[in-house]
């Protein structure tokens, strides 16, 4: 019986040192390498091209004129929202129930205009995003070799992130440069 378990014994230590062994190897083949953050869509938004692109679509007549109906139906939500605090006091249920009504109406066109000038951004976005994707992957490419990152992440994944992580700054500058 003795003799069992120290057979057994035996095994159990020649298992535990193959493993912490096989395990050291594997912490010396496995890659080092930084671990960093890229907020693609950010970078590329902050180039000199991109701010060029955007200020040329803010200037279009049509984006101008939702920009500033938006700021027009804004004021006249709030006005709108003070009047009602005003007068709630002495509305019967009826013309709170109205005055609620064209509020969400207001708030609704509200809704309709920034959706028009969210698409009007997205679809720069997406542009720029086609044009500058050859050189965007090629700088992330060569700030991941010569920064010698083994993981790069997406910038949204992370739940904290120090700047020193951060390699979005460095990719616009480096997009910059390329154009």
């Amino acid at each position: 019986m003795w003799r069992e378990i120290v057979v057994k014994l035996y095994k159990v230590t020649a298992l535990m040192f193959a493993l912490l062994a096989s395990s050291m190897v594997t912490a010396q083949a496995a890659p080092q390498g930084k671990i960093a953050v890229l907020d693609a869509v950010g970078a590329v938004m902050r180039t000199d091209e991109a701010q060029k692109r955007l200020k040329t679509l803010r200037a279009q007549p049509a984006y101008d004129a939702n920009s500033k109906e938006r700021e027009k139906l804004i004021k006249e939500y709030q006005d709108m929202v003070q009047q009602l605090q005003k007068d709630m006091a002495v509305m019967n249920q009826e013309q709170r129930q109205a005055q609620g009504k064209k509020l969400e109406d207001k708030r609704s066109d509200i809704e309709h205009v920034e959706r028009k000038l969210q698409e009007s951004e997205q679809e720069l976005l997406q542009s720029l995003m086609q044009d500058m994707g050859g050189k965007l992957q090629k700088v992330v490419t060569d700030l991941i070799k010569s920064e010698g990152i083994g993981l790069l992440l997406d910038k949204k994944a992370a739940i904290h992130v120090d700047n020193s992580f951060d390699l979005s700054s460095k990719v616009t500058e480096q997009l910059n440069k390329s154009n």
